[in-house]
């Protein structure tokens, strides 16, 4: 029985002070609209973004398919801008993206016209197998966006941004490996030189290392949407979603010519042989924005 009684007098005192409570958030609310005067259209912000990131090496010259394997980078921006309206607004900034990616070739086969040191001529005929390699990118970008925005109340709201970000690499790395055989065929004999230490070995370990061979300036389309939060008339943050993709191919190699290995020992990239590269990232932004006027 004083169980019962106990509920009920949890009951009644919630009765009564749920209204209170509603009528006193109600009356911050509109305490709040009449704080937040601020005009909001000088600002400057910084936005941390976690990515998942991938260098594509599309039309890669090979029968067999080229995988890939997505790496991860944490980006970070600094941006300043002007809102022209209640809505609209143009942003600029600087920061750092980073991109990395493995490329997957479960085998390979190469064959071409040689001549030996004797001026013998034969084709050279390789396999190979296992091929790996790690593609790293970094690049000083500088994105230009328009930003839309739209209030769901007095401190939440929505928000929309794209634009371009103009981008100069600094860091161009990769490192490959892989086992290849060699063979020379001499159809003037005709024979088949195989397993030769040093001239046509068979099932040799090969590693390579380098730097890629990238545009010294390209372009990244940007598109990010979510929700921010007013902590005060000058102070936002905001999380959402962000996607950026390469405007175009960033390599700067000719693929006329190309070949992934040419002799024991020798490897070159990837990218080489890709006849369109390009990076592209999938990620959440957290972003926090400081309002001058």
């Amino acid at each position: 029985m004083k169980t019962i009684n106990t509920y009920i007098r949890k009951i009644a005192i919630t009765t009564v002070l749920v209204p209170a409570m509603c009528s006193a958030a109600y009356s911050q609310g509109t305490d709040s609209r009449m704080k937040f005067t601020k005009e909001e259209k000088i600002f400057a912000g910084i936005i941390i973004t976690p990515q998942t990131t991938g260098i594509s090496n599309g039309n890669f010259v090979s029968t067999v398919p080229l995988r890939q394997n997505n790496g991860m980078s944490m980006n970070l921006a600094l941006e300043g801008g002007y809102f022209f309206s209640k809505m609209v607004g143009i942003s600029i900034g600087a920061g750092m993206g980073s991109y990395s990616s493995e490329q997957v070739l479960d085998s390979c086969s190469i064959k071409f016209n040689a001549t030996d040191s004797d001026l013998e001529s034969y084709e050279m005929r390789i396999k190979g197998k296992s091929i790996t390699e790690i593609q790293k990118l970094s690049f000083l970008s500088i994105p230009v966006c328009i930003i839309m925005k739209m209030r769901a109340g007095d401190k939440l709201g929505f928000f929309i941004r794209a634009g371009l970000s103009f981008d100069i690499p600094m860091t161009k790395t990769w490192e490959a490996s892989g086992v290849f055989t060699y063979d020379g065929y001499y159809a003037a004999y005709p024979v088949l030189l195989h397993n030769i230490p040093g001239y046509f070995p068979a099932n040799m370990n090969t590693s390579s290392e380098g730097t890629l061979e990238v545009k010294s300036f390209s372009q990244t389309i940007i598109a990010s949407g979510g929700a921010f939060i007013r902590l005060n008339e000058s102070v936002h943050i905001s999380l959402g979603a962000t996607f950026n993709r390469s405007l175009g191919s960033i390599s700067a190699y000719s693929t006329d010519s190309y070949r992934l290995t040419s002799e024991p020992g020798q490897l070159n990239s990837i990218m080489g042989g890709a006849e369109n590269a390009g990076v592209t990232g999938l990620g959440v932004s957290l972003g926090l924005r400081y309002y001058l006027r």
